[in-house]
């Protein structure tokens, strides 16, 4: 995505929260990317966003599927239709560890028995896409009640080791949080003191 249209995505999603008079937290809450990606996004700096980002958009905004899609291909996107007479459902739940680690475990078996260029790899790597938000957003709770109370990091950096050394790259719409996992886990990355005053704010908020 270049620059200008990121920019544009980033317009289009300012316009619509406050036509819905929703913050970033609150359309996180609802089914939206996490606060730092979607500052990001409004900012015109998400280079990379994946398909799970765009779906997230598209609920977090109350916009019909494939709308912020439609956003980057130069459409406008479409207020998501409801009937009145029909009880929406509330669009996040509370899951447990245990469920999110089980998906963890089956996406991975399914990755290691799907052969590359295969329908089985295509949609391991889309299963992984939809799993990683939930297992992410897991991570860094964990990190940050350790961090807040005084627990113990390193039994926890040994067993996260995998999910924290993942690759990923300025571009990547989860950049800021991937970073933040590295420095609430004590591992050393570089950065400038506005980032760490950034971070140093974020974890305060989480008390």
């Amino acid at each position: 995505m270049d620059r200008d249209t990121a920019r544009q995505l980033g317009r289009t999603v300012v316009e619509r929260r406050e036509q819905l008079n929703r913050s970033r937290r609150q359309v996180a809450l609802m089914g939206g990317p996490t606060e730092p990606t979607l500052l990001k996004i409004e900012r015109g700096e998400a280079g990379r966003l994946s398909t799970n980002t765009m779906h997230k958009l598209d609920v977090g905004l109350a916009w019909e599927p494939g709308s912020a899609q439609q956003v980057i291909v130069g459409g406008n996107p479409i207020p998501l239709r409801r009937n009145a007479s029909i009880e929406v459902a509330p669009s996040y739940i509370v899951v447990p560890a245990e469920t999110i680690a089980g998906l963890v475990v089956v996406a991975r078996e399914i990755s290691e028995l799907a052969t590359p260029d295969s329908a089985l790899h295509a949609a391991s790597q889309r299963l992984d896409e939809c799993i990683q938000p939930l297992y992410a957003r897991y991570v860094t709770q964990l990190l940050e009640t350790n961090r807040l109370h005084g627990g113990a990091l390193g039994p926890l950096v040994a067993l996260l080791g995998p999910f924290l050394d993942r690759p990923a790259h300025p571009d990547d719409a989860d950049w800021e949080d991937a970073r933040y996992r590295r420095w609430l886990a004590g591992i050393h990355i570089d950065m400038d003191d506005a980032t760490r005053a950034r971070f140093e704010a974020r974890l305060e908020a989480a008390r």
